[in-house]
């Protein structure tokens, strides 16, 4: 019973579209979350504005663990910096909570919980990410990230 409900969880949260807004300006359209498997995001390119600038229809966030080559000409890659692809993968996994993740050696996420899930991205020494999680009904509604004014939203 637990494994269909968890399934059920994941499969509508997995198939829900997101927005994608950098700065305030809403990028692209996220179609769904199955690529955080596989350690990158991918977004198609909505603004007219974005798609002239970048020259390419999609664009994809990967980590350090991103295996996949970088093959497409249609398609902007861009290594994630911020470890937004990591948080992501922990809310997907219905999986957040308050702890200190360790990313990679003196790479870590420190997760704590008010009424959202704050999260804070430190690399070496430095804060180079911190925002916050809204969840509903184990459901991403949210991810701000503060620092670098990144948000990704479901859309209603």
């Amino acid at each position: 019973m637990k494994i269909l409900i968890t399934t059920i969880l994941l499969a509508s949260f997995a198939f829900a579209n997101y927005t994608i807004k950098f700065k305030g300006i809403t990028l692209g359209e996220i179609e769904n979350f199955k690529s955080l498997e596989h350690n990158y995001l991918e977004a198609k390119v909505t603004n007219s504005i974005a798609r002239f600038l970048l020259g390419k229809d999609k664009f994809v966030f990967y980590n350090e663990d991103f295996k996949n080559k970088k093959n497409d000409e249609n398609t902007k890659y861009k290594k994630d910096k911020y470890a937004i692809i990591y948080i992501l993968k922990k809310a997907m996994a219905n999986d957040v909570k308050t702890e200190k993740l360790e990313v990679k050696k003196d790479k870590f996420i420190t997760v704590s919980f008010d009424e959202n899930f704050k999260f804070v991205y430190d690399s070496k020494g430095r804060i180079k990410s911190e925002g916050y999680l809204e969840m509903k009904d184990n459901s991403l509604l949210k991810l701000v990230e503060n620092i670098n004014d990144i948000e990704i939203s479901k859309i209603q």
